[in-house]
């Protein structure tokens, strides 16, 4: 570095330009900051250094400044910071990195997305199972109150629910144990957890309802719990109560709304606000000529805004209704909708109107699903896991045992998890045991194509009957058409299944084109909505939709039916769903409770086993044994093995000879097989891993289905198989 020399009776100004031109030059050829204050403290007074150190930090500074600003793409960012939380990036690394690229409003949508992934991110299964495995630590050495901090201390809500289900079960053996009504109204004072607190209180309940002793819960207004009996949700309460989590009214929190909406030049009036169980429900009146688009997509922008005054950690879901757009802000108190508190089961049922549990709307109102009506008759659903489907199908089913009687109702059930619907094995109800594979739903498809088809004969022997509604109005109570109700529990593993997809997909489109009208309905459940494996012809033919929460927008266009209704993604999860027939409603699905209140719901099964029936049912004659016996003579009597091509056996036919024959094999090396166990110990779930390793995607259809069998299957055999769901 050469600097100027240093001579008192050289002008100092003319010194500080020699030495600026110095240290530049010093940048340029790629000296540090540290070289050049050493090299200027060697040649030069103090004066001087100081001098340097101020040129260096202008320069610095006018570097930073100078550097060009790239606008990321927020869909683009918010991808790339979840990569990096999944990859294993600590928070302060990621902050650091976008302060250095990332502009001011960038950065602050950051700090937002990080929160938000941390809160709702699905962890990977080895850290579910090192989470539950802490937990029960916890309470083997220490009082349960300990583990109520531990949950309190988790911000992801999925481990979060893990440690609800830890709880109830010591809170179970707590009851067992005979501890008194006070002991666990303290414990719920011992927590600030909402959920937490309601399970102590309900705990309290049965414990006094066991003793026979009156028992009254309340919440004063500090949240203590003092005895009054607990009230579950009810119109009354939801239309008149306030959060207790918000410090704003809900008046005072639609004004502050309608004024953040203003900074957005956005012209909007107040109309009016309700709370619900999972949200609360801010109206506004767009002014004229304000398009609705303009507030469609403002979800994450308020979560910015109003977060810390509205209690928002994730966007709020913006629709359309009559009247205005509504804000559907999430609950910090979120409450549970429990089946048992919505039905008693008394007098006699309706035999001409079947219906199911739809759930609670916002204003506390019970909603059913008519299956009797037009605009129902199918129903599509769909989301991601633990969205809250498998508590809407067991609701449903529960409901339509306890409630029918086998004249009336009868069921078809599909379940290849093999976990859903095992428990309903046995019941009366069932045309068929419950089928647990692509070849037996195939089989119980066909014989309802065939059921609806005599079904039909018997409506052309009676004059102007053309419906089973028209034909139980006629010939009722005295003959009962009975309904049928085919529930199919994860359609896109059966409609992956090379040997059996194009029997059932023949089937579906038979059933869903004509099979409401002669009382048989079909409701489809999946929680990958692939396009490219449900078929457009079966999708375009479901009235009804149900969606649950969605992890790709996409997901959501394909389940309601609207390339642009992308609201699922924005549901909370457990039971919060879209049900979509000529309008949208949001519903909070019933909660069944079977794990947590296993004897109520043994009770309602071993009632629907022992019910009165006193209706004949008409009968078609067909026998679902003997139906699946003459189908399985069929295909065995042909040469080698080869099945007619017939609508009860053919198989699809392979598009090409890669994707479609499934005849190539997958052989793992060593660098695809080390590249799957990295994936795998960083968190990256299976299709992730798939699509990293082998570049494929469900897009790519049976290609995409091979590769992550066997992808499946490695992880399996290095557990040891222990877990079915990796």
């Amino acid at each position: 570095m050469l600097l100027p020399y240093n001579d008192i009776n050289t002008n100092l100004e003319f010194q500080k330009q020699q030495l600026w031109t110095a240290i530049v030059q010093a940048k340029q050829d790629g000296l540090s900051n540290e070289e050049i204050i050493e090299n200027v403290r060697e040649a030069l007074p103090d004066a001087m250094v100081f001098y340097a150190e101020t040129v260096l930090k202008q320069i610095d500074f006018r570097t930073k400044l100078s550097r060009p600003v790239v606008e990321f793409n927020l869909e683009f960012l918010f991808q790339v910071i979840y990569e990096s939380v999944i990859a294993g990036t600590n928070d302060d690394e990621i902050l650091s990195i976008c302060a250095e690229h990332c502009t001011l409003n960038q950065y602050e949508f950051v700090r937002y997305a990080l929160e938000y992934i941390h809160l709702n991110r699905m962890p990977s299964q080895w850290e579910q199972n090192n989470v539950y495995q802490k937990m029960i630590e916890i309470v083997s050495i220490s009082p349960i109150e300990s583990l109520f901090e531990y949950i309190e201390s988790i911000k992801n809500i999925y481990l979060k629910q893990i440690g609800y289900k830890v709880v109830q079960e010591n809170l179970y053996n707590l009851f067992l144990s005979n501890k008194e009504t006070g002991y666990f109204t303290d414990l719920a004072n011992k927590s600030r957890d909402n959920f937490i607190k309601n399970y102590c209180c309900r705990t309290a309940v049965l414990v006094a309802r066991a003793t026979g002793k009156p028992l009254d819960l309340k919440v004063t207004g500090n949240g203590s719990i003092l005895l009054k009996e607990p009230k579950y949700l009810d119109s009354e309460i939801a239309n008149n109560g306030i959060v207790s989590s918000n410090v704003l009214t809900m008046g005072q929190a639609g004004e502050l709304l309608v004024d953040t909406l203003e900074d957005f030049n956005i012209n909007a009036k107040y109309v009016d606000a309700k709370n619900g169980p999972t949200f609360n429900r801010i109206r506004v009146k767009l002014g004229r000529g304000v398009s609705y688009k303009k507030v469609e997509d403002i979800g994450n922008d308020l979560v910015q805004q109003l977060g810390e005054e509205l209690g928002l950690k994730v966007a709020p879901m913006v629709s359309v209704v009559p009247g205005g757009v509504v804000f559907d802000i999430p609950r910090l108190d979120r409450q549970f909708a429990y089946f048992r508190d919505y039905f008693t089961f008394d007098g006699e049922s309706d035999i001409y109107s079947v219906s199911i549990p739809g759930g609670v709307d916002v204003d506390g109102t019970y909603v059913e699903i008519p299956l009797y009506s037009d605009n129902v008759t199918h129903i599509l659903g769909g989301g991601r896991t633990r969205g809250g489907k498998s508590q809407f199908e067991k609701a449903a089913i529960l409901y339509l045992v306890r409630r029918y009687p086998p004249s009336v109702v009868r069921l078809a059930l599909s379940d290849v998890k093999r976990v859903t619907f095992g428990k309903f094995d046995g019941l009366p109800h069932l045309v068929a045991p419950v089928a647990r594979d692509a070849e037996s739903t195939a089989n119980l498809l066909d014989y309802l194509v065939e059921e609806m088809e005599l079904r039909y004969q018997e409506f052309e022997r009676h004059t102007s009957i053309e419906t089973i509604a028209q034909y139980n109005s006629r010939f009722a109570p005295n003959c009962v058409m009975p309904r049928v109700i085919c529930l199919i529990d994860e359609c896109f593993d059966l409609l992956s299944d090379d040997n059996y997809c194009d029997r059932i997909e023949t089937a579906l489109m038979k059933l869903l084109a004509k099979a409401g009208g002669a009382g048989i309905h079909v409701l489809l459940y999946t929680q990958r909505p692939d396009k490219n494996v449900i078929d457009p012809l079966i999708r375009s033919n479901f009235p009804a939709k149900t969606a649950f929460v969605t992890t790709r927008p996409e997901d959501s266009c394909i389940i309601l039916g609207d390339d642009k209704d992308k609201r699922a993604v924005y549901l909370l999860g457990y039971g919060d769903f879209l049900y979509k027939t000529t309008e949208v409603l949001r519903l909070q699905a019933l909660y069944v409770a079977d794990d947590e209140d296993p004897e109520y719901f043994q009770q309602l099964l071993l009632e629907a086993k022992n019910q009165n029936d006193p209706y004949t049912a008409w009968k078609s004659g067909l026998d679902f044994d003997e139906f699946a016996a003459s189908l399985y003579r069929e295909s065995s009597s042909n040469d080698n093995g080869k099945f007619k091509a017939t609508t009860a056996t053919k198989t699809k036919q392979p598009k090409t000879d890669f994707e479609g024959s499934f005849s190539f094999k997958v052989q793992l090396d060593e660098e695809a097989r080390n590249s799957i166990m990295n994936l795998h110990q960083k968190g990256y779930k299976i299709d992730e891993i798939v699509k990293a390793v082998f570049n494929l995607s469900r897009q790519d259809g049976r290609s995409y289905k091979k590769f992550r069998n066997v992808v499946e299957e490695f992880l399996n055999n290095l557990k040891g198989g222990d877990e079915d769901d990796i």
